[in-house]
């Protein structure tokens, strides 16, 4: 079975170049120019590989969260509102405290994470309490924290020298250590990669990760066998916003180095598709935003130097996703034949 999963890759990914080439020919641009804007963009120097790492990170969070919620059977379409709520709570406290640096990048952090994981626990007591559909209450629950979070910012926790809706700058001794010099690369890319280890180690050798997997798989099996779906349920939910909300207060302190309401071009929905290439593993995970990231960095420079559409680098995108999608497809019907 491992061949046919390695074989099924080198196939992907042909297929996934092959599309990738036809799109670039639709929109009117040469492949070789539009791949060699691509990795020259994301990979050509240390300034590009900072900014690919950059979005990296900051798909690398709600991908973790919403991959731990979906391993419960929980489908978390909320990240982007918790990652706003958590971001939100950073911002706004960074802009007022007056402590030593390290304990304030530790409270903004800790901010972020309470807020996310209050934002995904709400939908989590949901459903836990009424039955209510997570899909449905976490997607309303995106339109509540980006209404909330503009209204707060646009009147009582606006800058006083901000020239839009944003809290005031944080000092920069609270902002987050930079990896590379002279790039926006910020220590929350180490952050993302320890809690990728430690999701890791709890889904392989933990009791919540049995649990987790139980309820997911089978959780009328997991009822009776006494695992308490509902406690479960909103702990996932909760775990899940908190991993979101983590990344949104790292970019506030270590990206933007303040909250404004365009803080995130969509990371939290395009999360979902990066924790569903990688395949709900979160080491898999890592590598799948990483690939994402090369679209979102590079993606600049094939506008720039390729003249490759805004709109084509999204349908790019949309096809990755639905190759890999058919390949976790086909493979899972292979092993149903197989078992049969």
């Amino acid at each position: 079975m491992s061949v046919l999963h390695r074989f099924g890759g080198i196939v992907a990914v042909l297929l996934v170049i092959v599309l990738m080439s036809l799109a670039m020919v639709v929109a009117g641009t040469s492949p070789i120019d539009g791949f060699s804007a691509l990795l020259t963009g994301a990979l050509g120097g240390s300034n590009q590989l900072g900014e690919t790492l950059v979005a990296t990170t900051a798909l690398l969070f709600p991908a973790l969260g919403i991959c731990l919620a979906f391993r419960a059977g929980l489908f978390n379409i909320g990240a982007e509102g918790q990652l706003i709520v958590g971001a939100l709570l950073a911002g706004a406290a960074g802009a007022q405290m007056h402590v030593a640096a390290p304990l304030a990048i530790a409270i903004m952090l800790l901010l972020g994470a309470i807020g996310g994981g209050v934002w995904g626990g709400i939908a989590g007591w949901m459903k836990a309490r009424f039955n209510a559909n997570e899909i449905i209450s976490t997607l309303m629950l995106n339109f509540v924290a980006a209404s909330v979070a503009l209204t707060l910012v646009s009147g009582p926790l606006r800058g006083p020298l901000a020239t839009g809706a944003e809290t005031a700058w944080l000092p920069p001794q609270y902002w987050l250590p930079t990896l590379i010099p002279h790039t926006r690369l910020s220590a929350a890319l180490v952050l993302a990669l320890a809690i990728a280890a430690v999701l890791t180690w709890v889904f392989r050798a933990t009791v919540f990760g049995y649990e987790l997997n139980a309820a997911g798989e089978a959780p009328e099996a997991a009822k009776r066998n006494g695992i308490n779906i509902a406690r479960l349920t909103w702990l996932s939910l909760t775990l899940s916003g908190a991993i979101a909300g983590l990344g949104g207060a790292s970019i506030v302190t270590g990206e933007l180095h303040r909250f404004n309401t365009q803080l995130s071009p969509g990371y939290g929905f395009t999360a979902i598709a990066v924790a569903l290439v990688g395949d709900l593993q979160p080491l898999w995970i890592c590598v799948a935003a990483f690939g994402f990231g090369i679209l979102e960095s590079g993606g600049l420079a094939m506008q720039a130097s390729a003249q490759v559409p805004k709109d084509a680098i999204h349908l790019i995108e949309g096809l990755i996703i639905l190759v890999l999608a058919a390949r976790r497809y086909v493979a899972t019907r292979i092993e149903k034949g197989q078992a049969a």
